[in-house]
């Protein structure tokens, strides 16, 4: 899976910039626009399962490379919707933050970037009403919230998804792999996190990232 990964990246990064080198000589009313935004997104599609498929194959082998670090996770929120805002604008939401300002948090912001954006990406296809991102401190963690308006996840699978290949029986479409929520899963326990979905009130559910508190600094030595 590895090697098989590895060679996939050099064609894929061809195609997307090809295909985006073309998109701009086009005028938006050119018959190309939609074809050519279509390539972009699929490859950027199997972009995404390329680097899954790679973080489980290094997780087997304990391979799994982790940047931990310090970081405000109401900062990292906000760059991640302004970078994904225009893939739905009229769905995705970002709520306002609490009037105190939440601790650091220790994790890889990569990472967990990659993880908002399966979970996004999920919320997405599982649902269609809004789907609205925030943050909070519950006791010793910092969740990451992405919450959607859709049917829901039954009890029965609200576990059972967060394994490898299995899907939700709930999907408003039949696209997914069935590794995305499996690579957030294994991805938020290496960073001394988790993962989890409740309900949410009034229906819907509600995706949560919960991180560790950075480690306070320790206190100088006397002298």
């Amino acid at each position: 899976v590895d090697g098989v990964a590895h060679e996939l990246r050099t064609p894929l990064t061809l195609i997307i910039g090809r295909a985006q080198s073309l998109r701009r000589q086009q005028p938006p009313s050119s018959s190309l626009a939609l074809p050519l935004d279509q390539i972009v997104a699929e490859a950027d599609r199997m972009t995404s399962l390329v680097s899954a498929l790679l973080d489980l194959a290094r997780q087997d082998s304990g391979r799994l490379a982790l940047q931990l670090r310090p970081f405000d996770v109401e900062q990292e929120l906000l760059e991640f919707y302004e970078r994904l805002l225009a893939l739905a604008p009229e769905r995705l939401r970002l709520l306002e933050p609490g009037a105190d300002a939440l601790p650091l948090a220790e994790a890889d912001p990569d990472r967990v970037q990659q993880c908002l954006t399966a979970l996004v990406d999920n919320a997405l296809g599982y649902s269609e009403g809004p789907v609205e991102l925030w943050a909070a401190q519950e006791g010793e963690a910092l969740v990451l919230h992405v919450r959607d308006h859709g049917p829901g996840v039954p009890d029965a699978e609200k576990r059972q998804i967060f394994q490898r290949f299995a899907r939700g029986t709930a999907a408003v479409n039949s696209r997914g792999s069935g590794i995305g929520l499996s690579v957030v899963d294994l991805l938020m326990q290496a960073m001394g996190g988790g993962v989890q979905v409740v309900d949410a009130p009034g229906g819907g559910a509600d995706f949560q990232l919960r991180l560790p508190l950075a480690r306070r600094a320790a206190a100088p030595a006397s002298a």
